[in-house]
């Protein structure tokens, strides 16, 4: 049975805060439901999301890796990694090719016995020999999370020689990976009853292959966006050939390869300036109130994205369910869409942020008391800061989800 909610989180460049809310949502997701179960694929290759579920990202000094990478290293090794499960998706499509070669040849009714399993989508990788249980070397996680992790260069660079006369997958242009991504769709859809949300970390470079895997496997895509002109414009438009949108998204769906649709765009890091559920002007939905211009910030962004939706069919048909948009009271289309498409991710303060990243604690778990870093950072967050922080990211975790992931929030 394949999990009710699967989510992609995808951007064209890095620092806009995709990780952090990955994290923070996945964590929330797991607290808010310890029924049921939640599985984060890291398919980044700076690994940061391993890092923080594992430990943090602090270091012990200049150059050394960040604790939880060391975590990883430490305790699975490259066949258990999601370098392994990448490169076991392949073998396994290669084995099936490898297969039905030797029967046109007249091979072995072994041979012929594994030809008969030709179609790449066939499931042949269970997803759970490469799992790891954060909790069991992070407290702060729930236990209920599991996670396919990666570890930064170790997975991506030092392990992966060259492998019969080619490069590993991650690293090669064309189509070469569909047939694996197949299979890891395949993977996710046999995953047991209990695992109902998958999350999915990807690179910040939208044309990477493994971000290509994840928008072929995952039914949904969050976008975090900054408020930078530039930064957004490259959805659309990227001289690197990196847009999410453009170079890589539409260009999938051309060739029936994607299968995720947008199903949120969030503003990340919005200052408050108050703990209430608050509407622009646009029909924005915010769990906290921006302040003015902000807000009209964030209508005129996403009226940029409608525009792009009704000038090009193509734009339109990535947002999820787009022609199930009904114009709302006032007959208005375009605020209805704003309406379903966006919303906003307030900025953590600048000390729960940090300690948060470098601890490896999610806001979902912190409290009031103080912290310190392994860099010696030492701090506290009020009560009231986190409680509206956590009632914050659980609305989102609904936004994401569904109205069922509502335990009441842990006590700060």
């Amino acid at each position: 049975m394949a999990p009710t909610h699967s989510i992609a989180f995808c951007n064209n460049r890095g620092g806009v805060g995709k990780t952090f809310m990955a994290f923070q949502t996945a964590c929330e997701t797991a607290r808010a439901r310890p029924d049921k179960k939640v599985l984060v694929l890291d398919f980044s290759l700076y690994s940061d999301i391993t890092a923080l579920l594992l430990g943090g990202s602090a270091r012990e000094g200049f150059g050394a890796p960040m604790k939880g990478l060391q975590v990883t290293v430490e305790n699975t090794t490259e066949d258990t990694r999601a370098e392994g499960l990448i490169r076991d998706l392949e073998h396994a499509m290669d084995t099936d090719e490898h297969a039905a070669a030797a029967e046109k040849k007249g091979g072995s009714i072994f041979g012929a016995f594994f030809a008969k399993k030709k179609d790449p989508s066939t499931a042949t990788v269970d997803l759970r020999n490469y799992l790891i249980r954060p909790a069991d070397h992070n407290a702060a996680i729930p236990g209920n999370l599991y996670l396919v992790p990666s570890a930064g260069s170790v997975s991506w660079t030092d392990t992966q020689a060259e492998e019969a006369g080619h490069s590993p997958l991650w690293t090669r242009k064309g189509d070469e990976w569909w047939p694996a991504a197949q299979r890891l769709r395949a993977a996710v859809a046999s995953l047991p009853a209990d695992f109902e949300a998958v999350m999915v970390d990807t690179d910040h470079l939208a044309a990477c292959v493994l971000t290509k895997m994840a928008l072929a496997t995952c039914d949904s895509v969050v976008v975090p966006l900054s408020f930078d002109d530039g930064d957004f414009n490259r959805l659309f438009q990227d001289v690197t050939g990196n847009s999410l949108f453009t170079d890589v998204m539409i260009p999938m769906r051309a060739k029936a390869q994607l299968r995720a649709r947008v199903a949120k765009c969030v503003f990340t890091k919005v200052s408050s300036n108050k703990n209430e559920e608050t509407e622009t002007q646009g029909g924005i939905h915010s769990p906290f109130r921006p302040s003015n211009t902000v807000m009209a910030q964030m209508d005129a962004m996403a009226q940029q994205v409608w525009s792009a939706c009704m000038h090009d069919d193509r734009y339109r048909a990535l947002f999820k369910d787009v022609d199930s948009i009904a114009p709302g009271a006032d007959g208005n289309v375009v605020q209805a869409f704003r309406s379903r498409y966006f919303t906003a991710m307030k900025m953590a303060p600048d000390l729960a942020a940090n300690i948060s990243k470098m601890n490896g604690l999610p806001i979902c778990s912190m409290t009031s008391q103080t912290y310190v870093a392994p860099s010696g950072l030492e701090g506290q967050s009020g009560k009231a800061v986190l409680d509206g922080l956590k009632a914050e990211i659980q609305k989102l975790v609904n936004a994401f989800t569904s109205d069922e992931y509502n335990l009441p929030l842990s006590a700060s």
